[in-house]
């Protein structure tokens, strides 16, 4: 296992040159919408998610207009899949609280890489990186490929707490952390979602906003989540997490810290947010979700 741990070094520190070498992106908007409808077509391992959204509210009320909760179906059948399997098994390694800073064994570690491995095994992916590839966006190598992935998602960051390095790009979007006042940052994953809802620890308040993509529902709303808020967060329905990781890595690659127009599967344009933090040097995902404008 030890050697996991060093590979895993490794392959973050080779990653963060590529990291570094693909900013400058020649892929249009038309492109975009694109190759983004595509992958939401392609999405073959995507959930069928029945929500319940009953009552509409609005940003930062914590006001519960909605008695009950948002997913009324069973997705415990699509978690048995082995990229959303892959994806379960990192929720419990992370540090919520900003304050204290992560450490990870060496077994974490290979879960990081077996996700990544994962991902790279569907469709959605392979397309990603073939139109990349095609962009000169991306090395043809997949295994260089993969090293960009890690880096970008798993290389970790310290941007709350001076010095203490709290925070990655994977675990900021997918599962969330908590800031010393006790609201939330982060928290985009419809997966964790659902679990925490069965735990009983997450509150649906109700909805904002709604948007159909054909193959899934992006859903705006408040958060009380074991009694910590956040004003507002979205969360892409449905979509699996190759899905998830291919709109976030192509909106990195094509419009960081801009507007990055994608498309669902039903032609539906919405707006991907993908916000990037520089630390020592290297630019990483900070949050990658679905946004209103």
């Amino acid at each position: 296992m030890k050697l996991i741990a060093i590979v895993s070094v490794l392959v973050l520190a080779i990653g963060a040159s590529n990291a570094k070498s693909l900013r400058a992106s020649s892929i249009t908007d038309a492109e975009l919408l694109t190759v983004s409808k595509d992958l939401h077509t392609g999405d073959v391992n995507g959930a069928v998610v029945t929500l319940d959204l009953q009552s509409q509210t609005a940003a930062g009320s914590m006001a519960d207009v909605a008695p009950g909760p948002i997913i009324v179906s069973d997705p415990l059948p699509d978690f048995a899949k082995p990229t959303f399997a892959a994806f379960q098994a990192l929720l419990n390694n992370y540090q919520k609280n900003v304050t204290i800073q992560d450490t990870f064994t060496p077994e974490q570690l290979a879960e990081e890489v077996a996700f990544i491995d994962a991902v790279m095994e569907t469709s959605v992916m392979q397309s990603l990186h073939t139109f990349l590839v095609s962009k000169g966006e991306a090395s043809a190598d997949v295994a260089v490929f993969k090293q960009f992935l890690s880096t970008i998602w798993f290389g970790r960051w310290s941007e709350y707490v001076a010095g203490v390095v709290a925070s990655s790009g994977w675990e900021h979007t997918n599962v969330f952390e908590r800031l010393e006042d006790n609201t939330i940052v982060g928290y985009h994953s419809w997966i964790y979602l659902y679990n925490e809802q069965e735990d009983g620890d997450f509150n649906y308040l109700g909805y904002i906003e709604t948007l159909d993509t054909g193959k899934t529902t992006v859903v705006s709303m408040p958060v009380d989540l074991y009694g910590s808020t956040k004003a507002v967060t979205q969360f892409n329905f449905g979509a699996s997490p190759e899905l998830e990781l291919a709109l976030g890595t192509l909106c990195f690659v094509a419009r960081p810290d801009l507007a990055c127009v994608v498309s669902g599967s039903n032609g539906a344009a919405y707006n991907w947010d993908t916000h990037t933090v520089t630390y020592n040097g290297v630019q990483y995902v900070e949050s990658s979700h679905p946004i209103f404008e």
